[in-house]
C-alpha cells in the first residue's frame, strides 16, 4: 500500500476504533487532534500515533491527504466543507447531521468535488447484509430476475441495553434508542427498498427512566423503546424497531418474500440464511446457510474509504447523497416521535 497520511479530528471513544484499523493498513500513518488539546496528546501516547494542538492544523496541512471525522455532530458539516475545500477526502461518523437543510447544503457544496465523501453507517459493509442489497435492490438495479421474487413482508430490529455511558440515554447529548439504534435499520431498509415513504411512528416511549450507569443510578429523558412502519419504492410494508431496553444484543433482518425467507444478522451466533422454495440465482433449493464468519466491519468499512482514495474511485455506499435521504426520513421520524413523547408518562 502506498503512504497515505490520515489526520484524526475529535479523539474519543470512536477514534480509538478508527485508529485502531488504519494501524493495521501498511503505509499508513495517523496524526491526531481536538478541540481539547490534552485528548489528542493522551490518545496519541496510547496508540503510538503523532498529534497536533488543533483540528484546523491538520485541515491546513497538504501532507494529510484524507480526515477521518469523530467529533459531535452539529460540528459534522462545516468540517466536512473544510476539509473539502482543502483537498482531502472525508470520513465521517454518523450520524451525520440533524437538518434536512444541512444535508442538502452539504449536498451542493460536494456537488462538483473529486473528493471522496463517506458517512459511517457500518451496517452497509457487513457481508450478508451486503448479500441481500445483491439479492434485493442490485439485481432489480441491472434487470436481472430477482431470486428471490417480490418482497411480501419486511422487519428490521436492533436492540441492546444501553448504559454503557450516561450521553447515550439524554435528549440534550443526542441520545436515544432513535439516534442511537434505528437510524442503522432505516438506513438498510432505505438502501434495499428506498425511498421509504408513509412513515408512521406507532410507539415511542420511554421505558426504563432510571439507569444505573458508571456505578450511579441517574434518571434519563432519552427514548429508549421505537417502533416504526413504513412503504418501500413498491409499496411493500416495512417494519423498524429499535431499543435500548434489550438485556443482550440482538439485531436480524427477516424479509419473506415470493419465493422464499432472508434472514441476515451481524451477530455470528444468529442464523443468517436463505431459503429458496426453487432453486435460482446459484442457490440450491431450501436452506442455504449465509455463513462469513468473525469480521470487524470498522475493518472493512476503513479499507473500502482507503481503497477508494487510492485508486480515486467514488465509494459505491454511504455517500452525502444516500445521507439526504436517510436525514429525511429521520426528522420525519423525531417529530412524530417527540409528538408521542409528550404524551408519555414513565
Amino acid at each position: 500500500m502506498n503512504n497515505l497520511k490520515i489526520g484524526i479530528i475529535g479523539c474519543g471513544k470512536q477514534a480509538e476504533k478508527h485508529i485502531s484499523c488504519l494501524k493495521k493498513l501498511r503505509g499508513v500513518e495517523t496524526v491526531l487532534s481536538d478541540i481539547e488539546p490534552e485528548f489528542g496528546r493522551k490518545l496519541a501516547e496510547k496508540t503510538l500515533s503523532s498529534w497536533v494542538e488543533h483540528p484546523d492544523e491538520i485541515i491546513a496541512d497538504p501532507s494529510v491527504q484524507a480526515v477521518v471525522i469523530c467529533t459531535p455532530t452539529q460540528t459534522h458539516v462545516p468540517l466536512i466543507e473544510r476539509a473539502v475545500n482543502s483537498g482531502k477526502d472525508v470520513l465521517c461518523e454518523k450520524p451525520l447531521c440533524e437538518s434536512v437543510e444541512e444535508v442538502v447544503h452539504l449536498q451542493d457544496c460536494t456537488a462538483h468535488s473529486t473528493q471522496i465523501v463517506v458517512i459511517g453507517y457500518v451496517y452497509r459493509y457487513v457481508p450478508v447484509f451486503e448479500e441481500g442489497y445483491r439479492i434485493f435492490c442490485k439485481q432489480a438495479i441491472n434487470g436481472d430476475s430477482l431470486v428471490m421474487g417480490k418482497p411480501l413482508s419486511v422487519f428490521l430490529r436492533l436492540g441492546g441495553r444501553g448504559e454503557h455511558k450516561a450521553w447515550k440515554h439524554q435528549k440534550s447529548t443526542g441520545g436515544g434508542a432513535i439516534n442511537e439504534m434505528l437510524v442503522h435499520m432505516v438506513d438498510l431498509a432505505n438502501w434495499y427498498f428506498g425511498p421509504l415513504k408513509e412513515i408512521e411512528v406507532i410507539s415511542c416511549d420511554l421505558r426504563s427512566p432510571e439507569r444505573v450507569i458508571e456505578g450511579k443510578r441517574i434518571s434519563v429523558d432519552a427514548e429508549d423503546y421505537v417502533f416504526l412502519r413504513c412503504r418501500g419504492n413498491d409499496g411493500i410494508e416495512i417494519l423498524c424497531q429499535a431499543d435500548l431496553i434489550t438485556p443482550a444484543f440482538i439485531q436480524y433482518v427477516e424479509v419473506q418474500t415470493e419465493k422464499g425467507t432472508f434472514m441476515g444478522s451481524i451477530q455470528p451466533d444468529m442464523p443468517s440464511y436463505m431459503f429458496l422454495k426453487e432453486a435460482g440465482g446459484g442457490f440450491a433449493a431450501g436452506k442455504t446457510e449465509l455463513n462469513y464468519g468473525r469480521r470487524n466491519v470498522l475493518d472493512i468499512q476503513m479499507l473500502n474509504f482507503v481503497q477508494c482514495i487510492l485508486n480515486r474511485e467514488m465509494p459505491d455506499r454511504n455517500t452525502v447523497a444516500d445521507s439526504v435521504a436517510l436525514v429525511k426520513n429521520m426528522v420525519e421520524i423525531k417529530n412524530q416521535a417527540d409528538l408521542r413523547m409528550k404524551g408519555f408518562k414513565p
